[in-house]
Parts: structure tokens; C-alpha cells; sequence
């Protein structure tokens, strides 16, 4: 499988438009397709090389292709389309990946998206893995431009519900970015609340999509598992709060499952308003369900200092991120994860926990730094993947998360008698405590204090319980 960590999706418009070209001029009805590709490509159409082969995909219409080797791409994504088809009906799913660099050198990610009633319809999205740089950049482009032509006839997709992406590893720009070309404008983005869009179903719920303008679609589907986790955990509590919390798709399954009252939180206002709008699509309106755009370090931070407390907190940060939203500092889960889970685990109300989730390949919890801030983490990875995405168990990490008795925590991870009589010693001698390291410049936020430096905790009891925006959400 490749490695996808710290990948974000480009758009590569050429690859639209010469596919677009190439199935004109290839199609049975090549002189009524040749108008519309010329609408598509305007002047800017790349010089198309000749087809090598001519596949035969079983619908009488036998389609030229680049690489005669394409075949056993058609082969394999006709037989995965069987299976699935079959797994999803059984599983009453609508939304899942059909291919997922089944031949490493056909190396995509394919993803299938059926509407629902209110919104007929198929669409396809098909990111496309960075080829090494050993690979001749014209054959992967061949490779990928014969996935563009045989994908949608195998899975009978019309040629204009197809998204081709391409995952680039990149370190840079805010969780969810928007793509360099979309059909929807700027304004449209800004009317993600109003704006008609597609409308999938997933778990009896309903959630709008946006393939056009956003390098993501509003969805994770290989998080499906863990969604409907966060419902069961929820029918046992009654206050939920999500935070990085996208789309508000978790935030409407924990609604689903019967909690009283919902905190979703996210850095972005365009996010928030599309968690409103899944929200009040499935139901879930009134003055229960708050929304608060801020910074989730620093909301964390404040919300500390007060008596709210929740008895579920579902929490999906990003793998990385240096948006200018959040000043001069960075994330890295990795790097950041014990402070983050450390100041969620004193959110928690009593008896409640965590679901932890995050998308880094290589993500290795600190166990033993959370046990001495008495977090114990429960691994549960194995038994939120899909089996639609079974072919990639490093597609995301899941666990739980608890708070304990420091002892207890430090004890559960094997730390010695003497080891847990010091870390004790410490917290009820501060004074004794080893001198910190200078807080290196990562960590820094804007006004020059560390990543979770804030106010001053006010003398005497934590404030009282308040609405939850440390900020107005912005317009």
C-alpha cells in the first residue's frame, strides 16, 4: 500500500480534461462527446497520445485504451465491484471503496457514492497515490488516464459525476484545504448552509457532499465504523462534544444515539455551518446543539478553567497542520497528541471517556507520558476498519480514552513501584519537580506563550458553567 500519511489530495484539472478528450475521441459516439470535451477543455487541451489496445468490458461497447496492461485493472476492479456490491446490499451500505491500489501499478484509491432519494444519482472520486519518482511520469499519467476511461463504465458512472484527484505527501496549509479548481466559486463555498448538494445516507442519517470545491468530500468514509461507535457510547451519556469536528457528521450520530446536548467545535466557520446544516437535516435543531468556532487547543485550555464537562468526547485532529488561523503555532499529532489528550481527559465528566482517532500511518502513542497525567488509552483500531478499506488496517488509529488515578494509570503501563512513588512525590511537592525545558519554537503561539499556555487560572472556584464560544463565530 502506498503511504499516505501526511498526504493531501491535488487536483489535477489536465488529467480531467485529457480524459475527458480521450474518452470523446474514443467513444462509440465520439462526434456527439467531441462538443462536450471542447466545453471542458477550452484551448488548453494536451496532445492525446494513441490508444494501444482496445478492451472488451462486456457492455458491447469495446473501449481503446493507452496501455494494453490496463486490462488487468479492468479485470480486478470488475470483480471488486462484484464483491462490494454484494457487501454493501447485505450491509445496507451506500458509500464505500470499490479499489484501493488493488496492482500497485494502478496505484488509486476509488470511491463510490450512490445519492439518496431526494438526490438521485452516482459519483465516483478517484484519488490517485503519487507515483515514486522512479516511474515514468508519462506512464503513470497513461495508467491513471485509462482508470479515468474504464472506472466509470465497470461501475456505471456518467462522465461528469467523476472527481480525479491526485495524493501528494505534503507538510503544510490547515486540515481540510479546498481544491485549486472547483465548478463551484467562492461564493458558493461561503453558502455551504444553502447551497444544493448531493445528499448520501449513511447509518439511517443523512449528510451533504461536496465534490467540487474541497480536497474532501464531507465525509470520511473509513471512519463509518466509528461513527456508529460514537452512537452506542452515546446511549449511555448525555452530553457530547467534538472537537476538530469537520462536517459534524459524529456530532449527528451522538444526537441519533440520544444525548441531550451537543458541543461541535472547529477552526473553521465554513465547516460549522455544514455541521449545522447535517444537523438539521437529519432533525437535530434548537438551543441544546451549540457550535463554536475556535481554536480547539485553546478552547480546551479555557474550558478547563470552568465546570462544563462532558460524558463523551469524540476527538479527530489532523495529521499536521500550520494554518495561519492558529498563529504562530503548528500541529503535529504525533509530536502534540500527550498535551492534547491530557487537557480532553480533564474534560471529561466523571465515569466518562474519549473516542481518539487520527490518520497518521505511523502513529505511535506515548503511553507511558499519558499514564504519569493519568490518561490510559484503550487500542481499538482493529475493530473500527471497514471491510471496505481491510486492505489498509493503517488507514486510521482509534482508541479510548480514560483518565485515572495517576497511580493507576502509571501501574496499568508498567511502570515500577519506585518509579510511581516519585511521580507521586512530585505532584504533592511541586517545588521538587525537575527543572522544564525551554519551550522550543513549535510550540510557540502568537503571543509568544506555548502551545497550551493561557490565562492565569482565576483565584478561587473554576468559573461557573457558560456558553461555550470563547469567541463570536464569525460570518
Amino acid at each position: 500500500m502506498p503511504n499516505n500519511e501526511e498526504a493531501t489530495i491535488e487536483v489535477w484539472p489536465s488529467l480531467d480534461h485529457a480524459a475527458a478528450a480521450f474518452e470523446a475521441a474514443t467513444s462509440a459516439d465520439a462526434e456527439e462527446q467531441t462538443a462536450v470535451a471542447d466545453d471542458v477543455i477550452g484551448d488548453e487541451a494536451p496532445a492525446m497520445p494513441e490508444p494501444a489496445a482496445t478492451l472488451d468490458l462486456g457492455d458491447g461497447k469495446p473501449l481503446p485504451v493507452l496501455i494494453p496492461e490496463s486490462e488487468q485493472f479492468a479485470n480486478r476492479l470488475r470483480k471488486n465491484a462484484r464483491l462490494r456490491r454484494k457487501w454493501a446490499k447485505r450491509e445496507g451500505v451506500s458509500c464505500y471503496r470499490v479499489y484501493d491500489a488493488d496492482l500497485p501499478d494502478y496505484s488509486a484509491a476509488i470511491d463510490l457514492y450512490e445519492g439518496c432519494p431526494q438526490t438521485p444519482g452516482r459519483w465516483l472520486v478517484i484519488a490517485e497515490y503519487a507515483a515514486p519518482k522512479t516511474i515514468d511520469p508519462a506512464l503513470a499519467q497513461a495508467r491513471m488516464l485509462d482508470i479515468l476511461a474504464i472506472a466509470p463504465r465497470i461501475l456505471d458512472v456518467p462522465a461528469e459525476h467523476v472527481h480525479a484527484k491526485a495524493r501528494m505527501r505534503s507538510r503544510g496549509g490547515s486540515q481540510y484545504g479546498k481544491q485549486g479548481a472547483g465548478k463551484g466559486g467562492s461564493g458558493e463555498r461561503a453558502n455551504i448552509a444553502r447551497r444544493r448538494l448531493p445528499l448520501i445516507e449513511e447509518g439511517g442519517l443523512t449528510f451533504a457532499v461536496n465534490f467540487d470545491d474541497y480536497l474532501d468530500v464531507g465525509i470520511f468514509l473509513d471512519h463509518r465504523v466509528t461513527r456508529n461507535l460514537v452512537r452506542e457510547h452515546a446511549k449511555q451519556a448525555r452530553r457530547f462534544l467534538n472537537l476538530f469536528a469537520y462536517t459534524g457528521t459524529a456530532t449527528c450520530y451522538a444526537a441519533d444515539g440520544g444525548v441531550e446536548e451537543t458541543v461541535t467545535v472547529d477552526l473553521s466557520n465554513t465547516y460549522l455551518d455544514w455541521a449545522e446544516r447535517n444537523m438539521r437535516q437529519n432533525g437535530f435543531v434548537g438551543p441544546q446543539h451549540h457550535f463554536v468556532r475556535d481554536d480547539v487547543l485553546a478552547w480546551i485550555r479555557d474550558q478547563r478553567q470552568t465546570r462544563n464537562r462532558w460524558d463523551l468526547i469524540f476527538v479527530d485532529p489532523p495529521t499536521f497542520s500550520n494554518s495561519s488561523k492558529m498563529g504562530r503555532r503548528t500541529w503535529d499529532v504525533q509530536r502534540d497528541h500527550v498535551e492534547l489528550l491530557a487537557g480532553v481527559s480533564r474534560l471529561l465528566a466523571q465515569g466518562g471517556h474519549a473516542i481518539f482517532s487520527c490518520n497518521l500511518r505511523g502513529f505511535r502513542p506515548e503511553t507511558r507520558k499519558l499514564a504519569r497525567a493519568g490518561v490510559v488509552l484503550q487500542d481499538i483500531t482493529a475493530q473500527t476498519i471497514p471491510e471496505d478499506f481491510a486492505r489498509n488496517q493503517k488507514v486510521h488509529h482509534c482508541y479510548i480514552v480514560r483518565r485515572l488515578p495517576i497511580e493507576d494509570a502509571m501501574a496499568e503501563v508498567g511502570f515500577s513501584a519506585e518509579e510511581i512513588a516519585e511521580r507521586t512525590e512530585e505532584l504533592r511537592n511541586p517545588e521538587a519537580r525537575k527543572p522544564r525545558a525551554a519551550v522550543p519554537a513549535h510550540a510557540q503561539a502568537g503571543n509568544g506563550k506555548s502551545n497550551f499556555a493561557g490565562k492565569p487560572s482565576p483565584a478561587g472556584k473554576p468559573k461557573k458553567k457558560k456558553f461555550y464560544a470563547s469567541k463570536p463565530k464569525g460570518r
